[in-house]
């Protein structure tokens, strides 16, 4: 059966949609069918006609189409606003429970540096990339992130480079609560698919499930590789790729991973030829290669006289093998344009046929393989490919049962009587007429009967989140188990053993039950253990203070603080049942305020007044007395007082702001204005960078900036409303500041509140879409300057020139 092109006379339009071709089989029947462009799937159906000689020919491909609205062709990985890409995070537990980009928990980086988790030597990009996705972060808390992206498996670009790095801490838990990455393949149900695609890296110990864990400190990070995945048998069906990153499970150790990944061409290509010597290439990024000539590196060379057919066989990271086929002439070729070829084997045998040497196929269903022409007289570099669509018939059915000793098998067409044998094997042979004979290959274990009497040793006091070993003794070794355990409890291996590990969670039964079975009706009893484990204790923590004081709290005695930012401090303990409790307090330091006045003049007289302000974030001049709790989203006026947008409109009251943030005082914090003060604004200064403004090269470092009255106070000092438009449009004499992207950060994710409580008062609400991006204080160096969208991701943008506008609004301290 061939397939090639021919002139169309269809409706133009249809032309514009499907792509014709006409299949002729040496019958001389030829039928014209229309491929679809890549805005559809593709389902067919094949029909065969059987002739009075049982000679089977091809009769007709139907085809019907599903429309793809959501899914990608080819997705873009770093894309993550993109149609069809679903970001999500939660927890160790649910990975899943929230939908949306997370603020430092979906990163797309741009700019290159290093991770300052393994001492700056891993980069952000790998050699030849210009972005990736950073999944996951820094922070503990038993965090998990996941990105999926769903798309349509592209015929001719099927094999998937995915290049990946990670970073974790290795605590040595327990593995299954040990922080790690997982890659899987699900359909377009959201099932995972049974294959040997799915990989999860994890460092456990000094090395992973995937070797190569480099070491700094604590931390195991894995560095940059390349993973091939050969997704050529779901060409044109609709799958989900699914990324995911976990923390460990008990809160205080961090994991996360950077990655990309693209989509190459499923065929060989030729690297060079001279003379009768050619040379071929198979895709990169795979673990293993062997070629009919011996080679095992990723491309090999052929002399060639005459007409040679090559196959390289590939093997993935994860096990996975596939084959790619090449066929080398010096004479012409046998079709000048790419083909497709539809064919049907039985489970065993070889192919040859249409430029294929295909050796024996014993995995059932349809397999996509590709060969290519290559003319070695004239050095094509691409010669027309053979898409073949080969359906390997099952023919081999295998049955596994277990019977009793000395009882008879009489299913599934056997007669087998009086059994005494331990293991048995049979066949039989069913023939077809037209199609592959079926075999039917019994395996049959011959159990003799017997009573469990045995018991089960092991910790029965063990402490929860951990992997104890459980053993049923005293049972012959020959008698096949069934081990179940009660809620709570996970058998990791070992089933239908005489040894098994369990996974004791925390959420695990008391008493736990452990008991075993037999297999199979000929043995019977049951053997148990009651097990009374003992819980772990992993209190998690949040609070805050001011620079410069010590912290004594939640059990925690801490030294001064000097240093802004987030900080996390852990203490390890031991109950006095062994077993493991750790305590985290996450702590957020903030400057310590100084006062000083807005207004002229410094010394005044009794009964006059002046504007005190306290410089410094989370800062605030109090009078004392007694004032009400302040929460997100109270509306702060101009007499600062504060009043609950419940009870609003008050007589008397203006309104100047929206709380979006309160200390641990409450009473004091940051409030936003009514109004944006821009809508298309440059930050100003481009080259030029303020000496006395920190600059911050990185996300992680830079969301710790919640200085945006210093900020702001210094790039006034440093220009004009020409050179920093974007501070001089503040009411920084009334308090008012460019906020820094600490402060931005916070303010973000609070919009919902917010943007209530600005309707309340008539107030301008922030925009929901993501494209809108608010410049902040934060200098990134003397070209650029840090910006956040609405989302809360973040980002750098010039400082001044084209396109470097973006809005504005400010804050102030109350």
């Amino acid at each position: 059966m061939n397939i090639k092109d021919q002139p169309s006379t269809a409706n133009p339009l249809l032309v514009n949609i499907f792509q014709p071709l006409w299949i002729t089989h040496p019958t001389g029947l030829r039928l014209y069918l229309l491929f679809l462009h890549r805005c559809f799937a593709v389902r067919q159906a094949t029909f065969f006609l059987y002739l009075n000689d049982g000679k089977k020919i091809f009769l007709f491909v139907g085809l019907w189409l599903t429309p793809i609205m959501l899914w990608s062709q080819c997705p873009v990985f770093t894309d993550l606003n993109a149609s069809g890409v679903i970001c999500q995070y939660g927890t160790f537990n649910n990975p899943f429970m929230n939908t949306g980009i997370a603020y430092g928990r979906h990163t797309v980086i741009t700019q290159q540096g290093g991770d300052p988790n393994t001492g700056y030597q891993l980069p952000f990009l790998p050699p030849g990339e210009n972005a990736v996705v950073k999944l996951g972060n820094e922070q503990v808390g038993a965090e998990a992130e996941a990105v999926t992206y769903q798309f349509t498996v592209d015929n001719d670009s099927s094999i998937l480079l995915l290049k990946y790095a990670v970073v974790f801490d290795d605590p040595q838990h327990p593995a299954p609560t040990q922080p790690h990455f997982l890659v899987r393949v699900l359909d377009a149900a959201g099932n995972p698919v049974e294959t040997c695609i799915d990989f999860d890296v994890a460092a456990w110990n000094s090395e992973g499930i995937i070797p190569g864990f480099l070491s700094y400190g604590i931390v195991k990070y894995r560095p940059w590789d390349v993973v091939g995945i050969n997704l050529s048998d779901y060409a044109g069906q609709q799958i989900r790729l699914q990324f995911v990153t976990y923390d460990c499970a008990w809160h205080d150790h961090f994991g996360y991973a950077y990655f990309t990944a693209s989509f190459v061409s499923n065929k060989l290509s030729l690297t060079s030829c001279n003379g009768n010597q050619i040379t071929l290439s198979a895709p990169l990024g795979f673990a293993g290669y062997y070629w009919d000539n011996g080679s095992t590196s990723s491309n090999a060379t052929y002399s060639v006289t005459n007409t040679t057919n090559v196959n390289c066989t590939i093997s993935s990271l994860t096990g996975c093998q596939f084959l790619l086929s090449g066929t080398i002439s010096n004479q012409s070729m046998p079709h000048t344009t790419d083909s497709v070829v539809f064919d049907t084997i039985c489970e065993g045998e070889p192919y040859n046929g249409h430029s294929f040497a295909l050796p024996v196929q014993n995995v059932s269903g349809m397999h996509l393989f590709r060969n290519t022409f290559f003319n070695i007289a004239e050095c094509l570099e691409n010669g027309p490919t053979t898409t073949l669509f080969l359906t390997t018939s099952q023919k081999y059915y295998h049955i596994y049962d277990t019977v009793c000793l000395g009882s008879d098998y009489m299913e599934n067409g056997f007669n087998i009587t009086n059994l005494q044998e331990r293991e048995r094997l049979d066949s039989l042979i069913f023939n077809r007429q037209y199609g592959c004979d079926s075999i039917v290959v019994l395996h049959l274990t011959v159990t003799p009967f017997y009573t469990l009497s045995g018991y089960i040793s092991g910790n029965n006091t063990p402490c929860v989140q951990d992997v104890h070993t459980y053993t049923c003794s005293g049972v012959d070794t020959n008698v096949p188990l069934s081990w179940s355990v009660s809620d709570g409890l996970t058998i990791l291996d070992g089933q239908g053993t005489q040894t098994v590990d369990v996974y004791f969670d925390e959420n695990a039964i008391a008493p736990a039950i452990i008991s075993v079975t037999g297999a199979n009706n000929c043995v019977s009893g049951e053997v148990t253990i009651s097990i009374s484990h003992h819980p772990y204790y992993h209190l998690f923590y949040q609070d805050s203070i001011c620079s410069g004081n010590e912290y004594h709290g939640y059990g925690f005695d801490l030294a001064r603080q000097d240093s802004a930012g987030w900080f996390t401090f852990t203490q390890h303990y031991t109950t006095v049942n062994g077993c493991d409790s750790v305590r985290i307090l996450q702590l957020l330091v903030t400057g310590t305020p100084t006062l000083t006045t807005l207004a002229q003049p410094a010394e005044i007289c009794a009964g006059q007044n002046t504007a005190i302000h306290a410089l410094g974030e989370n800062a605030s001049f109090s009078q004392g007395g007694t004032t009400p709790t302040v929460a997100i989203g109270d509306i702060l006026c101009t007499d600062n007082s504060i009043v609950k947008p419940s009870a609003w409109p008050v007589a008397g009251k203006t309104a100047m702001g929206i709380v979006f943030y309160v200390d641990n005082s409450g009473e004091h914090g940051w409030a936003v204005h009514l109004q944006d003060q821009s809508t298309y604004i440059r930050w100003g200064g481009g080259g030029t960078d303020i000496p006395t403004l920190t600059n911050y090269y990185s996300g992680r470092s830079a969301i710790s900036d919640l200085n945006g009255y210093a900020n702001t106070q210094k790039i006034r000092n440093a220009g004009n409303s020409a050179t920093y438009p974007a501070a001089w449009a503040t009411d920084f004499a009334n308090g008012w500041y460019l906020p820094a992207i600490g402060q931005l950060s916070l303010l973000f994710a609070e919009l919902v509140t917010l943007n209530s409580s600005l309707d309340v008062v008539g107030g301008t609400k922030f925009p929901t879409n993501y494209y809108f991006w608010y410049w902040s204080s934060t200098e990134y160096d003397q070209t650029y300057a840090w910006k956040v969208s609405i989302d809360g991701n973040t980002h750098f943008d010039y400082k001044s020139g084209y396109n470097a506008g973006n809005y504005m609004r400010s804050v102030r301290d109350f």
